[in-house]
């Protein structure tokens, strides 16, 4: 599996947090939007390409939709706390998609069934390989998700949003960590019970 693809699937989440911690305090509404507008743009590829419709697409052009109405008209006391706990708030979100997604269809398999061949979809091992890889997704994305939310309690006892000396390491820091940390173990996952290539007609084979 293509772990760039996925990650590429992060952008809205990732723009999010630049534009917002960019541009600060009554800037949230505009980040929602370039947000929306990264997913949106997302979405729109995977159509022209004739691709399915990723769910951590489909999830980011809801979610950043929402954040960025609520933004625009929620006032500065709303702005103020999306530019604090907005970045911690969506990606809960995204957590609880990628968790549920885990025990229903695991977000990860739209990723592989592009790489990997289709009579091996409905194999055993791959559906538990794709369901552990978004369970360590997910619970990679939660961790990011508090540090992001502790971020956000220091930034508000600050009273400046982004000013605290932990914004760096809790925003940025620990989150390109634990994304690093996610990719590597991923490769692990996909590669311990990768299917085989497919073999010439007439030869045997293993399955999964």
């Amino acid at each position: 599996m293509n772990a760039k693809d996925m990650i590429i699937g992060l952008a809205p989440w990732i723009l999010f947090s630049l534009v917002a911690s960019h541009l600060g305090p009554d800037a949230a509404g505009w980040a929602g939007l370039a947000a929306f507008a990264a997913a949106a743009g997302l979405l729109l590829v995977s159509v022209l390409q004739g691709r399915s419709i990723k769910i951590l697409d489909a999830a980011g052009a809801v979610t950043f939709g929402i954040i960025s109405a609520i933004g625009f008209t929620g006032g500065h006391a709303m702005d103020v706390w999306l530019t604090d706990y907005g970045r911690g708030a969506t990606t809960v979100i995204l957590g609880l998609v990628m968790l549920v997604s885990a025990y229903t269809v695991p977000f990860t398999e739209q990723y592989a069934r592009e790489t990997v061949d289709p009579r091996y979809w409905s194999s055993p091992i791959f559906r538990a390989k794709n369901k552990a890889i978004s369970l360590l997704w997910a619970g990679t994305i939660f961790a990011m998700a508090l540090s992001h939310l502790i971020a956000g309690v220091l930034a508000g006892a600050d009273a400046v949003s982004g000013g605290h000396p932990g914004n760096v390491l809790l925003n940025w820091v620990i989150p390109i960590v634990l994304i690093v940390f996610a990719v590597k173990r991923t490769r692990r996952i996909a590669d311990a019970d990768t299917p085989p290539a497919p073999v010439p007609a007439g030869h045997a084979g293993p399955r999964p």
